[in-house]
């Protein structure tokens, strides 16, 4: 195996070692593996937590998932991988995060599938930032599979009315608004969802046009 990585790495390929992005810091691991395209995602995460304390680790990779940049949805969604690993002793630096616009929806989804009930009710505005963020993050992975992206929208959008959701995510401030919209638009089963969609994406995209100008 070493002797194949060798001349891997002298023909010019990017051959990482397993492990190579769990040698520092949440942010990181984070970073890393969503920069690498030849990368084992989760057995990064699996040398990272090696020996961690579950609460530190949780609340370190809720922090690394914060931000705007284009891969933060990715972030966002290897760390709830990070924590499906962890589990229960995770709840509490993930409760910790309830107040927070970026990490809420993805801190009650995760509890709300651990078991909690006493969450409370997130703000509109959140709920919509979040519908955004974790399509973005299948939108943004390639080894997402279009069936799975397909499946994910459908979840997402699946049980609100169409005309009254699409006309509130495109006024969404989230950099991927109009690409996940007009994702929706083009994948969507649901001819009506899909035009509405559509309209939306539009709307989206003239927004930050005027925005740039």
């Amino acid at each position: 195996m070493h002797g194949v990585r060798q001349w891997l790495l002298e023909d010019g390929y990017d051959a990482p070692l397993i492990g190579d992005h769990a040698q520092g810091d949440a942010d990181a691991l984070l970073s890393g593996i969503c920069a690498s395209a030849n990368v084992l995602p989760h057995e990064e995460i699996r040398e990272w937590l090696e020996g961690r304390d579950p609460q530190s680790a949780a609340a370190e990779l809720l922090a690394a998932a914060r931000g705007n940049d284009l891969v933060a949805p990715v972030k966002r969604m290897f760390c709830v991988a990070a924590l499906d690993r962890l589990g229960e002793p995770a709840v509490p630096a993930v409760r910790a995060v309830l107040d927070d616009p970026e990490l809420a929806g993805l801190a009650a989804a995760w509890l709300t599938a651990q078991g909690a009930s006493d969450l409370p009710e997130l703000s509109r505005s959140v709920l919509l930032w979040s519908q955004i963020d974790v399509i973005a993050a299948q939108l943004i992975d390639a080894s997402s599979e279009e069936g799975a992206l397909r499946g994910m929208i459908i979840e997402v959008t699946g049980s609100q009315p169409e005309a009254e959701l699409f006309a509130e995510l495109w006024r969404v401030e989230h950099p991927y608004t109009t690409a996940v919209l007009e994702a929706v638009g083009e994948l969507h089963p649901d001819r009506t969802a899909a035009k509405e969609a559509r309209k939306a994406a539009y709307k989206a995209r003239s927004r930050a046009g005027t925005r740039t100008r």
